[in-house]
């Protein structure tokens, strides 16, 4: 009995912290605790950046989907054995206007949660953006210098050879 409730009181404690993660990887950034507090929300404004989310929310499914067709198209267009130009010409301005479709619709729900924002909270979350992008790029940097810093060591122990990176096809 004792053992169920720990066991009970660890998935109390931890489900709290999963369903935050979950939900900024939805993109609810508004329930991140950290961002809510650094924002000063207020429950009307976190309600209603969650009904913005719940309009938006059926629409970018479809969009995205709809990108994703686009692109397994062109991808496959792409590795026939005999490339139609127009048709791949065709399936590009098709991902590429499904992609504009998703971020216009993207770019709308921002505004429209914008708009739930005062002006230095909107001040206070571009600053928390550019300071995450910062982060983000500082990484990518270390991470370069370290793969950098890989390819000059020397090969392992015992025989093994070192084998180059193999390249990866080109994003679309």
């Amino acid at each position: 009995m004792k053992r169920l409730l720990i066991a009970a009181a660890a998935v109390l404690l931890l489900a709290g912290p999963a369903r935050a993660q979950q939900a900024i990887a939805e993109g609810k950034w508004w329930k991140h605790p950290r961002i809510a507090q650094a924002l000063a929300l207020t429950p009307a404004q976190t309600a209603e950046l969650e009904k913005i989310f719940a309009k938006s929310r059926p629409k970018l499914i479809d969009l995205k989907a709809d990108l994703e067709k686009k692109q397994f198209a062109y991808q496959q267009a792409m590795s026939a054995d005999k490339v139609d130009r127009k048709e791949v010409e065709a399936t590009i301005s098709a991902r590429e206007a499904a992609r504009a479709k998703l971020q216009t619709e993207l770019s709308l729900m921002e505004l429209d949660m914008r708009q739930v924002l005062t002006p230095e909270q909107r001040e206070k979350a571009q600053q928390l953006r550019e300071e995450l992008r910062e982060r983000l790029q500082e990484r990518r940097r270390q991470m370069r210098q370290g793969a950098a810093a890989d390819e000059d060591a020397p090969p392992p122990r015992g025989g093994a050879v070192r084998r180059a990176p193999q390249a990866t096809p080109p994003n679309p």
